[in-house]
C-alpha cells in the first residue's frame, strides 16, 4: 500500500481559470470559493476565472486565490476518496494550506491570516526596492562565494532551497543584480522574478513583530497529520508553534529539499500535489526520482489515482465514515463524568450509533457525501455527558466536520457550540 505525502505549492501556480473545473463539479469546492469570498471581501471566483492577468500576479490577491484554489481541490479529493497523508507539506503560500488540510487552521482563519501577510508584505513591495531570482544550474556554495564577493552579505540570501539544482535567492535590487551577473558569468541559469518580493529573507524583519502579534489572536487545533515547516524542514505537530513558525517562515529560506529528504527517510513512495497544475512534482521528480507523483488538479493523474484505490481494498477500508468517525471520536474521547447512570447514556448513545453505522455498512450507503444531522446530535449530547470542557467537545466536532466534509453543512451547529 502507498505512503502518501500532500504537496501544496506557493506562487507560480497561480493562472486565470484555476480551479474553475472543480468549482463547478464540486458543490463542497463552489463552497470553499464562497467562504473565502465572505472571508475577504473579494469575489474569489470573479478574481480566478474571470479576472485580469495583473490583478490575479498582484502579491495579496495573488496569496488568496492560491490558497483557496488549494483547499477546493483539496476538499475535492477527501471528497472522492478521503484518505489522509503521513505528512504534507507547502512550499511558502503552500503552507498555510497545508496546515488547513491537517486541521491545525480554519479556512477562515488562513484567508483572514493570509489577508493580513499581503497587506504587510505589500508595504515592502511599495518601496520598490527588492525581488526575488530562480537560480538553476548552480549550487549553495557558488551562491554564498557570489554574495560574498558582491560584498552583499546583507543584501541578498538564499531564500529557497527548492532541489539540487534550483534555489531562489532575495535582496535589495541594485545588490541581487550584480549578485545574478556573476552568477550568470560562472555558467548559472538566472530568472528574476521583478514582481516577486524578497521575502523568505531577514529583509522582511520590519513587519516580523506585527505579524506575530496578529497571529497570536488566532486559535490553532490538534494536527491530524504533521506539516513539513518550510523554516525548520521538520514535521510540524504542535498547535503551540504555528504562529512563531509562520512568523519566522516570513524571514528565514524554504527547506523544500529538507522535506524530500524525509520523505525518502519515512518511506513515502507517492506525493499528491493539490494544485491545479504541476510545480513541486516536478521537484520531487528530481531529487527522488523513485517517489511516484500524482497532481489532483490534471485530470490523467485524478484517473490515474481512481484506478489506484479500486485496484488496493486496503484504500476503502481508511475511508472516513460520518458514523464510523462519531464512533471513534466516543471511544477516544476521556470520559469525566462519575456519574454512573448518566454514562449509560453515553453507551446507548454509542449503540444506537453503531447500529445505524451497521445498518450503512449493509446498505454500502456513503456517509461522507450523506452526513446525518442526528448522529451529529447524539455525539454532542453525549460528549456533553462526558463532560468535555467546551473547547475539546467543540474540537471533536470540527475534526469531523473535517474529516468528513461536512463543515458547511452543519457550520450553524458548529458555531453555535
Amino acid at each position: 500500500m502507498e505512503k502518501f505525502a500532500f504537496l501544496f505549492p506557493g506562487q507560480g501556480t497561480q493562472f486565470l481559470q484555476m480551479g474553475k473545473a472543480f468549482y463547478e463539479n464540486y458543490p463542497i469546492a463552489k463552497q470553499t470559493f464562497e467562504e473565502a469570498s465572505e472571508v475577504s471581501g473579494l469575489d474569489m471566483a470573479n478574481l480566478c476565472f474571470h479576472g485580469s492577468v495583473s490583478s490575479m500576479n498582484e502579491f495579496a490577491n495573488m496569496q488568496l486565490a492560491i490558497l483557496t484554489a488549494e483547499i477546493a481541490i483539496f476538499r475535492a479529493y477527501m471528497n472522492d476518496y478521503g484518505m489522509y497523508p503521513q505528512f504534507a507539506v507547502g512550499h511558502s503560500i503552500g503552507e498555510y494550506a497545508a496546515l488547513v488540510s491537517a486541521g491545525a487552521m480554519t479556512f477562515a482563519d488562513a484567508i483572514t491570516i493570509m489577508a493580513k501577510r499581503g497587506e504587510l508584505v505589500s508595504r515592502i513591495i511599495d518601496k520598490n526596492t527588492g525581488h526575488m531570482a530562480i537560480i538553476e544550474q548552480a549550487s549553495p556554495q557558488m551562491i554564498e562565494d557570489c554574495i560574498k564577493a558582491s560584498n552583499a552579505q546583507e543584501s541578498v540570501y538564499i531564500s529557497c532551497f527548492n532541489s539540487g539544482s534550483q534555489y531562489a535567492i532575495s535582496g535589495w535590487n541594485d545588490k541581487l543584480e550584480a549578485v545574478e551577473q556573476m552568477l550568470l558569468e560562472k555558467g548559472a541559469t538566472v530568472s528574476p522574478l521583478f514582481h516577486s518580493p524578497p521575502i523568505h529573507s531577514p529583509l522582511m524583519n520590519e513587519i516580523c513583530m506585527e505579524y506575530l502579534d496578529f497571529m497570536n489572536g488566532f486559535e490553532f487545533y490538534p494536527f491530524r497529520f504533521p506539516v513539513i515547516s518550510n523554516y525548520t524542514g521538520a514535521p510540524l505537530s504542535n498547535p503551540a508553534q504555528i504562529a512563531q513558525t509562520l512568523t519566522y517562515h516570513l524571514i528565514s529560506p524554504v527547506l523544500f529539499t529538507s522535506a524530500t529528504n524525509l520523505f525518502h527517510k519515512y518511506g513515502v513512495t507517492a506525493t499528491i500535489e493539490m494544485s491545479p497544475k504541476l510545480l513541486l512534482s516536478e521537484l520531487i521528480n528530481e531529487d527522488r526520482p523513485a517517489i511516484t507523483t500524482y497532481c489532483y488538479g490534471l485530470i490523467q493523474d485524478k484517473q490515474k489515482l481512481d484506478e489506484l484505490f479500486q485496484s488496493d481494498p486496503n484504500f476503502a477500508k481508511d475511508m472516513p465514515n460520518f458514523a464510523g468517525r462519531c464512533l471513534s471520536i466516543l471511544v477516544s474521547t476521556e470520559n469525566k463524568n462519575q456519574n454512573q447512570n448518566e454514562y449509560k447514556e453515553v453507551v446507548q448513545i454509542y449503540e444506537r450509533i453503531k447500529e445505524k453505522y451497521n445498518e450503512q455498512q449493509r446498505n454500502h450507503v456513503g456517509t461522507t457525501t450523506d452526513p446525518h444531522p442526528e448522529m451529529l446530535d447524539m455525539l454532542i449530547a453525549a460528549l456533553r455527558m462526558k463532560r468535555l470542557e467546551p473547547r475539546e467537545l467543540k474540537n471533536c466536532v470540527k475534526t469531523l466536520l473535517d474529516e468528513t466534509n461536512s463543515f458547511y453543512r452543519f457550520a450553524n451547529v458548529y458555531n453555535a457550540l
